[in-house]
């Protein structure tokens, strides 16, 4: 990506003029994709994960597109990925999703894991092997703080027991959870409490429970997971003993960049139905693209989609330019899920009835929209971190 080459400190603008050549192929690579593999409605319909595409997705390295060629990755950045991203959640808002994340979470690993750990665990994520997972939510526990999961040390390992609620690619594909266990109880502060431990997927002591029917994310593997007793070797901690708050802060920004990106893409996704519907549809023998209120309607989601689509791309260029990123993230996780909630919902009023029919695909992309609203950052919080850097408390 082109873009102002200086340092810039949080909130300066940053000019985006266009994409280089490679990154015009990695966006031309993923718009085929999705023309050649995203075609199975039974897939949608029946709530099945992508497994075969995901894996096909590997070929073109997809998964690994911003972990290093050391472990395998293609070695590119968070702009690559957000390209990828934009153009799989553009053709379809769930299977886009799903292959999306399908290593949420290894950022963690690769900026903070031993190079065994990152030899180990970080190809079989780039070649669609394994689905990588975080466990960290926890029910009553909207705050880091208040985590009751536990990893206590023990003869060489740690015991690792509590449960955790609504953690992403649980289940027969996964290779791994990292999860964020308290490690010290007698810590005065928060920010010492907490560690991020590895925990292999076949270990003894799992037990997973679907969290049953659910707005969106219906193709994704999503369980409660209780750890009972799970013990794991001692060199599984990722990064430093008590620093594990510190670790998902860091980790918080480029998730919500990622989700900026999906939302960018399933805004496109149902603006481009919605587009096409009214350029064929008729009321009152004029099609209904030719109404000067839908014309307007149209203008108006355009702009908001490119006011989207600059905001994440600056903030993806901050990512991979070590520059400040925690306000333009939160910014373009903000404004992004914002417009796709708003792009959605006028798509399905557009179609009408016929949007609000699963065939359509419109009503498929505003669940999903809604519930990147929740995900990785609400809005509210957002909003928190935005005005804390602002005021220059962040």
């Amino acid at each position: 990506m082109i873009a102002n080459p200086e340092n810039s400190r949080e909130g300066d603008p940053i000019v985006i003029v266009q994409l280089d050549k490679v990154q015009k192929q990695i966006k031309k690579a993923a718009t085929d994709f999705v023309k050649g593999e995203f075609s199975d409605d039974n897939l949608v319909l029946e709530n099945r994960y992508p497994e075969l595409i995901w894996k096909k997705s590997s070929k073109l390295g997809f998964p690994g597109i911003a972990l290093p060629e050391q472990v395998e990755g293609e070695g590119f950045g968070y702009t690559e990925k957000v390209i990828v991203a934009e153009e799989l959640c553009r053709g379809d808002a769930s299977i886009g999703a799903c292959l999306t994340n399908a290593g949420y979470g290894a950022e963690i690993l690769l900026q903070n894991g031993t190079e065994e750990q990152k030899a180990k665990w970080l190809p079989k994520v780039a070649a669609a092997e394994i689905l990588s997972a975080l466990a960290v939510s926890e029910l009553g526990s909207d705050k880091i703080a208040a985590i009751q999961t536990t990893a206590v040390e023990d003869k060489g390992e740690w015991v690792i027991c509590g449960d955790k609620t609504f953690v992403r690619n649980a289940g027969s594909l996964a290779g791994m959870y990292m999860v964020l266990c308290r490690t010290d109880a007698d810590a005065s502060a928060p920010e010492q409490a907490f560690s991020i431990i590895l925990v292999e997927a076949d270990r003894p002591g799992i037990h997973l429970t679907d969290v049953g029917g659910r707005l969106g994310l219906r193709q994704d593997a999503v369980a409660d997971i209780r750890f009972d007793k799970v013990r794991v070797p001692l060199e599984n901690l990722i990064g430093k003993k008590n620093q594990g708050f510190s670790h998902m802060a860091e980790f918080y920004p480029k998730a919500g960049l990622m989700a900026a990106a999906q939302a960018l893409g399933i805004a496109r996704g149902a603006f481009d139905r919605s587009f096409g519907y009214v350029q064929q549809r008729e009321q009152f023998r004029k099609k209904i693209i030719e109404f000067q209120i839908t014309r307007h309607k149209l203008a108006d989601l355009s702009t908001a989609i490119e006011a989207s689509r600059l905001l994440t791309y600056q903030a993806a260029w901050a990512v991979d330019n070590a520059q400040p990123q925690a306000r333009i993230c939160a910014m373009a996780k903000l404004h992004a899920t914002q417009t796709a909630l708003s792009v959605t919902d006028e798509a399905i009023q557009l179609l009408g009835g016929y949007g609000y029919i699963e065939e359509s695909g419109v009503a498929r992309f505003f669940r999903e929209a809604r519930v990147l609203d929740v995900l990785d950052g609400a809005r509210n919080i957002l909003k928190d971190v935005i005005m804390e850097t602002i005021s220059g408390k962040g």
